[in-house]
């Protein structure tokens, strides 16, 4: 009986504390008896959590605030650079890393090209390489590190931190953890690309305090992150969010599923860039035509030459926003979302394509639903799951959101 009732109370007091911890990510400074509003807790367990959290350097005193009535109160926040997390992003031929603390603050960034014949072994070895870099350069103690967050794009078990099957990568029931060395007692989260994208919009992003959006990825895929009711919602098997196969066309080209018209085979930046250099071998486009290498041509040789003139290139283009928005008037329909934010690649290209898009929307989806969304591209870029990664770690510690994940250390 002493020893259940020892986990409960060990239990409360991390619940408490997230709660606070919380209250003051979400609120920014404020005092103690704010604190107590927005937790419920009495004002002398503030007082005893908070000291705790000061001496354990989670959070700090920042000035003082209004009176009313009496002495200022002093007020609390988040102790900046005090505890840290990495986020890494995963895609076929290259990783991407931030750093960020405790606040969600980006500290830094580092990108690295990873060979597409690279083993998942070599991959680790980089990985734990380019952590250790951003490390070592800040100075960073292990027991400041709150963990490792990677973002793949592919099925994952977030509660065992394994990767079930991601495609583009060549890879199928891994478990990451095993194949580390130098952080294997480090706590990792790993998480799917495009829900990894939601959690950023949803604590640090254009979505902060809406609770129904959609966040949808498009790259070599097309992935999404849903957040239902402020949750991100990740179905039965962990897998929602797999939009890329909502078929749009059915005499289209056949997808890697199987089936034929899917989304992800008409308005993918890997469709669009096969596309291009189809044209520019067939001399339609004629800035395309130029390119020594055509093989080489990217999406973003493709969003210049449309900028610059080419008619092929901006009829490529607005031609895979007219099968993404037909599929997003799919999603408008069945979800209701506030907003649907449209990320990675996307981003590159979206002042040619998202009026394409927002028209089809109109054309397509239910008007009622259709009139109360907002449809924008992401405001940080390739970034979004990158951060969303890091912050994994960091919800784990503080809480304050759906996603709960088993520590894998």
């Amino acid at each position: 009986m002493k020893r259940e009732r020892t986990g409960n109370n060990k239990f409360l007091k991390r619940l408490n504390q997230m709660r606070i911890l919380n209250a003051l990510r979400e609120h920014g400074a404020i005092s103690k008896i704010e604190l107590s509003k927005i937790t419920g807790l009495s004002p002398t367990a503030i007082g005893s959590i908070t000291s705790e959290l000061q001496e354990q350097g989670y959070i700090h005193e920042t000035g003082k605030g209004e009176s009313k009535g009496g002495r200022r109160p002093k007020l609390l926040e988040l102790k900046p650079r005090s505890f840290y997390s990495v986020g890494v992003d995963f895609d076929v031929d290259y990783m991407d890393l931030v750093l960020v603390d405790i606040t969600g603050q980006v500290i830094d960034q580092i990108s690295h090209k990873v060979p597409k014949w690279d083993s998942v072994e070599k991959v680790a070895e980089k990985f734990e390489l380019m952590v250790a870099q951003v490390i070592d350069k800040y100075s960073i103690q292990r027991q400041k590190l709150l963990g490792l967050g990677v973002s793949i794009p592919g099925l994952v078990d977030s509660n065992r931190a394994e990767i079930i099957m991601a495609p583009n990568l060549g890879w199928k029931n891994i478990n990451f953890k095993y194949l580390l060395n130098q952080f294997k007692d480090v706590p990792l989260y790993i998480e799917n690309e495009a829900m990894a994208s939601a959690i950023y919009e949803s604590w640090l992003g254009s979505c902060r305090g809406i609770e129904n959006f959609v966040c949808i990825n498009i790259k070599s895929g097309i992935g999404a992150g849903i957040f239902i009711n402020g949750k991100l919602y990740r179905g039965v098997s962990g897998t929602a969010g797999e939009i890329g196969h909502i078929v749009v066309y059915e005499n289209g080209p056949r997808c890697g599923c199987g089936n034929y018209g899917c989304v992800e085979t008409l308005a993918s930046a890997g469709y669009i860039e096969q596309r291009a250099r189809k044209m520019a071998r067939q001399g339609v486009s004629i800035k395309l035509s130029s390119f020594k290498d055509i093989d080489s041509i990217s999406i973003d040789d493709v969003a210049v030459a449309a900028r610059n003139g080419d008619e092929a290139s901006t009829n490529i283009l607005k031609e895979s926003g007219k099968y993404l928005g037909i599929a997003i008037a799919s999603i408008i329909n069945m979800l209701n979302p506030k907003k649907i934010v449209l990320g990675k690649k996307f981003t590159r290209y979206a002042d040619i394509v998202l009026d394409t898009v927002k028209a089809v929307v109109e054309c397509k989806a239910l008007k009622f639903p259709a009139a109360d969304v907002e449809i924008v591209a992401s405001e940080v870029g390739d970034r979004a799951s990158t951060i969303g990664a890091a912050l994994t770690p960091i919800i784990e510690r503080i809480g304050g959101h759906s996603c709960t994940w088993n520590i894998c250390s």
